[in-house]
């Protein structure tokens, strides 16, 4: 079995497969989907931070 740490951005874990990003601390779990008005935000942020060349550029080509 290969494990597979997902990415992080500005403290979130960038699930592409489930089209989310989440932020956990203490007491919460955060999930902001990609589709909603911050997720749209987050990810237009995340995708311009990205080398093309990167695997995680790649991935989220995939999806899109």
């Amino acid at each position: 079995m290969t494990i597979l740490k997902l990415p992080t951005f500005q403290g979130y874990t960038v699930d592409t497969r489930l089209r989310q990003f989440r932020k956990i601390d203490r007491k919460n779990i955060r999930f902001i989907d990609f589709y909603s008005n911050e997720g749209e935000k987050l990810l237009l942020k995340y995708i311009e931070s990205l080398d093309p060349g990167s695997d995680e550029f790649k991935e989220l080509l995939k999806i899109f």
